[in-house]
């Protein structure tokens, strides 16, 4: 019996788990008769019981395989039921480039934040902080980029660009970016989150102005010159 045709040959409980790198996992495989069964995995893998039983469970101590695929099975094949298993890990760490000096007012510039080996990628949420000089209680979101698909469950890094002008009043405030694991319901509660340092701003008045005004001073006086 393949298990298309009788989905219910097995039970996986739970049937989904979210496992951080390195930390335990266990879950239990049960029929509704006693059957011969058994665990086809990268990770802990059991053989085919001798007798039959209706329960069997699956434990690793460590779970340190990426791409770890885990099968209850019976007898010859008949059925089978896949665990699903979503290995997670946090950044090594999250940091900010930026400006080395003092900014001009709506003047564009790149920032970027750099983000070293996070899994699985398909669940990194990228985002830019603003927070004005009287701290982070009033932060802002700047702008949260795309984060490409990725085919690799192993740990990825990456560089995502900001391009931003600041204004006056934006003299004194702080920015930094964020690296968030969205795991869904069954993750850690909150997401798992890792920020940057703060990047402190230094925004100077555009000097464009003043230096047009100057212009038009000397083109005066040399005019009156003339005359």
């Amino acid at each position: 019996m393949e298990n298309g045709d009788y989905a219910e040959c097995l039970v996986i409980s739970p049937a989904r788990l979210v496992v951080k790198y390195g930390d335990p996992a266990s879950s239990n495989c049960s029929s509704d008769t006693p059957v011969q069964m058994g665990w086809e995995a990268t990770q802990g893998g059991t053989a085919l019981t001798d007798k039959k039983v209706k329960f069997l469970n699956w434990s690793v101590d460590s779970v340190t395989d990426w791409n770890i695929k885990t099968t209850c099975f019976t007898e010859g094949g008949q059925c089978k039921k896949q665990l699903n298993i979503t290995v997670y890990k946090l950044s090594d760490s999250v940091s900010m480039t930026g400006p080395s000096g003092p900014m001009v007012e709506g003047k564009e510039y790149e920032f970027k934040c750099l983000i070293q080996k996070v899994a699985p990628g398909n669940s990194l949420n990228v985002a830019f902080y603003k927070a004005s000089a009287i701290g982070r209680k009033t932060k802002t979101l700047l702008y949260a980029p795309d984060v490409p698909r990725q085919t690799t469950k192993e740990p990825i890094s990456g560089e995502y660009p900001l391009l931003w002008s600041p204004s006056r009043g934006d003299d004194g405030a702080q920015l930094w970016c964020s690296a968030l694991l969205g795991l869904g319901e069954l993750g850690p509660q909150p997401n798992p989150e890792l920020e940057s340092e703060p990047f402190n701003l230094t925004v100077h008045s555009c000097s464009c102005q003043a230096a047009g005004s100057a212009m038009v001073a000397v083109f005066l006086l040399q005019l009156i010159h003339w005359l």
